[in-house]
């Protein structure tokens, strides 16, 4: 803390006091301003709060993509024209995060011996190669292997890998994990052309910008269909810009809804029997 006289009195300046140790072992670590954690402290943090985190998540975090889509489906029925484009751009948007939010958390699950899940999930980003793993991956395995890979029991071992459990609960771990074999594979069963296509948009939706028609782009929208929402998208790397159709029709939206509420109820039932299993 510095002082010195100024017009209107005293004026003080404070200069905060660089630490370069970690507030939890004292370790030395890089420089910084108040408290700060080394890695492995960090991880150790990240460890500990898991199962807080994923049980939010599980409970608000993953249903709130499906509420949000829930209702835009609904105002599809009586909103204006121009209201039933952004309403169903808003429901495509919430289909890839739930889609990559369950992408992101297999991929946590899977290599939890390596990193905190909150670490991997957190910092997992939905491209192609990260898309064509997911779907790979779940279709070139068994539920076995699945299981094995994600940390869970097979439903017939369940009483056995979660010997704390009791009948009842034993019971719940065994329908989650039958549905969430299910729903991954229900969530991937298009392939390849649908794992880069998922990619694709996710890398353009959050950059793109809407609009009702595209007739002013001279030619460049001319497959815009009325009842389509134009998603444009600009490219700095070849100068250009991308316009892609999306539909807006109340019965295809119902079907992506119902993609969200599979991606939704996979990621739920993954939590749930992974904190069951475990007893965390």
């Amino acid at each position: 803390m510095v002082g010195g006289a100024s017009a209107g009195g005293w004026r003080v300046n404070y200069h905060p006091v660089t630490n370069d140790h970690c507030s939890d072992c004292g370790d030395l670590m890089e420089p910084h301003h108040g408290d700060g954690r080394c890695p492995a402290c960090f991880d150790r943090y990240l460890f500990d709060i898991e199962p807080g985190f994923l049980e939010s998540y599980r409970k608000f975090g993953a249903r709130s993509r499906l509420i949000l889509a829930e209702t835009c489906l609904r105002g599809l029925v009586v909103e204006s024209p121009e209201h039933r484009k952004v309403l169903a751009m808003t429901i495509f948007e919430q289909y890839i995060g739930a889609m990559g939010d369950l992408a992101g958390l297999f991929q946590a699950f899977r290599n939890r011996e390596l990193a905190p899940v909150v670490r991997s999930f957190l910092e997992f980003k939905l491209d192609a190669a990260s898309a064509l793993n997911f779907y790979a991956e779940i279709a070139n395995s068994s539920d076995a292997q699945l299981c094995a890979s994600l940390g869970l029991p097979i439903p017939a071992f369940a009483g056995a890998m979660a010997p704390h459990l009791d009948g009842e609960d034993t019971r719940e771990l065994e329908i989650a994990v039958h549905h969430l074999m299910l729903d991954l594979r229900k969530a991937t069963d298009q392939g390849d052309e649908a794992a880069l296509a998922l990619a694709q948009f996710a890398g353009q939706v959050d950059n793109a910008i809407i609009a009702n028609d595209a007739k002013w782009l001279d030619g460049l929208g001319a497959d815009v269909t009325p009842d389509q929402v134009a998603m444009l998208v600009f490219d700095q790397r070849r100068r250009s810009l991308y316009v892609q159709g999306l539909t807006a029709d109340e019965k295809a939206m119902g079907r992506v809804v119902d993609g969200i509420d599979t991606a939704t109820r996979a990621a739920s039932n993954l939590i749930y029997a992974y904190l069951q299993t475990h007893d965390l």
